[in-house]
Parts: C-alpha cells; structure tokens; sequence
C-alpha cells in the first residue's frame, strides 16, 4: 500500500510539473507579436496580428500613467466585439484574432503616444503595445470660402463701450490754447469668431506660420449683399484687429498748463453670417467642407467727443 501511494504521488507530481510548465508556456506567448509600433503623422490604421483569442483591452494609459477616457468620459477598455473612440482616435477589435487602432492626422505639434494594456479576461496575465505618432506636416489649405446669409443671419446693435484719453500738458508761461488730434478708434478692436457646425477646430488642420490661412472678411450687409473689406484676415476660433476706421481722427482744441480729458462712447454692431469652406491637401483627393457661423463685433462710430479741462496734478502725482 504505501508503495502504491508513493507511486501514486509521484505521478501526481509529474502532472502538476507538466501542467506548470504549459501554464508557463501559454503566458510566455504574447497576445500580439509586436510590442511597439511608430507611425507617420497622417491618419494611419494598424492592424494588429494576435497569436491568441483569450484577451481583453483592459486600459489605455497616456505615457504618464494617465488613463484614456472614451468619447463619454469613461476609461477606455473593450472587453469584446466592438469599437471604442477616443479624441484622436478609434479602437476596434472586429475579429478573435486582430486589433485595429486607427488614429487622425496629428495636428497636435507634438508626437502623441498612448500605451494599450491587453489581459486575459481573469487579468492573470498582462501585456502593454505601445504606440507612437509622429506630427503631421502635410497640411490643409483653404481652396475657398464663401458667405451667405441664412435664418438669424444679419446685423445688429450691439452697445456702446467708453473711450478716453487724458493729455498732461506742462509747456509754456500760461494758459494758451493749441490744437491736438485724438483717434477714438484706433484701440476699439473689432473681435471676431468662426464657430463650426460640427464643431471641430479646423485652424489646427492648417499652417500656423504664412499667409494659408487668411480669408476674407466681411464688413457689412447693404440691402442684403455681404460687403467684404478690403484686407483679409486670419481664419481662427477666435481672433481680433484694428478695424478700418482706425486712422480717423479729431481735431481737439488743447489748454496749455492745464489736464485735458478727452472721452466718448464708441457704438458697436454685431454682424452674423453663414459660411462654407473647402479645405484640400497638396499632392491629395483628400477635401474638407466646413460649415458654420462667423460671428463679429465692430465699432462704426462714435459719440460727439467731449473736453474736459482741470488744473495740473502734482509733478509726483
């Protein structure tokens, strides 16, 4: 009997060495063959070869640890079938035995880089498959753009904002009256913002540097026409400059020995259109339309300009 035991224990033992060293084979396998792949800047997709069925995505980390959320602002993880979206790109796993990652152009000025963690669906066993993207160069250009006028489009009052400026003036003996020219309008900006009816931010798709991408800029609606300016500007989610009426002036009368305080209110309008933009890539079929609204505040002109005159401050004042 005790023979018989000891055979048995043997055998026993024999089996669970065997079944040790299959374990250990089985996670020595890789899910997927490759540990890291780099990629050009431009919208890629990979597809990723597995050796085996029995896996999960179980996160997706930021290479500082951070964890990737989803297009909801859940933890990036798929578990089965399926598709996961984050902001510059997709997951999907539509096959036992393949993972696709698909990313957008990188317009980011940087290389972006995500690491995706694969397990088993118990988390005995774990692999990481980095992936890095390198920055895009080949960027969209503006081909056209066009404005028009839709429901709500047009122009409106939009308020007044205060102007003034105060001249200190210390010259001469006495009390004398000179002449000086104010210009109420040259710091009134004119602001403006090109929102997008998807919105998405297109100006990251184009050239930060050069002149791709100014457009025209329209200044006004006269009987239902969109009068443009003269000088174009630069395609933004949100930009300003100094309008046309910058250089107009006033001739003020000054006092000598005595401080002048010039003020007034500046009137603004709000101006509303509807525009289409085609965006195309040197040496690509490739074509964006974008649609949305361009929004813009600008001064037109200006109360009767007001004098005040007082005594001097003291020179330490």
């Amino acid at each position: 009997m005790k023979r018989m035991n000891v055979l048995q224990m043997l055998i026993f033992s024999i089996v669970i060495l065997f079944c040790g060293t299959a374990c250990d084979n089985e996670n020595d396998e890789r899910f997927s063959s490759t540990e890291e792949f780099t990629v050009e800047g431009d919208a890629n997709s990979i597809e990723i070869p597995m050796t085996r069925t029995n896996w999960i995505v179980a996160s997706v980390m930021y290479p500082d640890g951070g964890i990737m959320t989803d297009e909801n602002g859940y933890p990036l993880k798929l578990e089965g079938m399926g598709t996961v979206r984050f902001h510059w790109g997709s997951i999907t796993r539509d096959k036992a035995k393949s993972l696709i990652i698909r990313l957008n152009d990188n317009f980011a000025g940087e290389e972006r880089k995500l690491i995706i963690k694969l397990s088993t669906e118990q988390g005995l066993y774990s692999e990481q498959i980095f992936i890095q993207q390198k920055v895009c160069t080949n960027y969209y250009q503006i081909e056209s753009i066009s404005y028009y006028l839709d429901e709500f489009d047009g122009v409106r009052e939009a308020g007044t904002e205060p102007w003034g400026i105060t001249w200190i003036d210390r010259t001469g003996s006495g009390e004398g009256i000179k002449k000086t020219t104010v210009y109420p309008f040259y710091n009134a900006f004119t602001e403006y913002y090109f929102g997008t009816n998807t919105g998405e931010y297109p100006k990251e798709w184009m050239n930060p540097e050069g002149t791709s991408r100014l457009v025209d800029m329209p200044g006004s609606i006269v009987d239902g026409q969109i009068i443009l300016e003269q000088e174009k500007q630069i395609y933004t989610d949100r930009g300003m400059y100094r309008g046309e009426l910058k250089d107009i002036s006033f001739e003020k009368d000054l006092v000598s020995m005595k401080q002048n305080r010039y003020y007034a209110d500046v009137y603004y309008k709000a101006l509303q259109v509807s525009y289409t933009m085609t965006l195309s890539r040197p040496g690509s079929d490739t074509k964006k339309i974008i649609t949305g609204k361009l929004l813009k505040k600008y001064p037109y002109d200006c109360s009767p300009i007001q004098h005040a005159v007082s005594d001097l401050p003291p020179e330490d004042a």
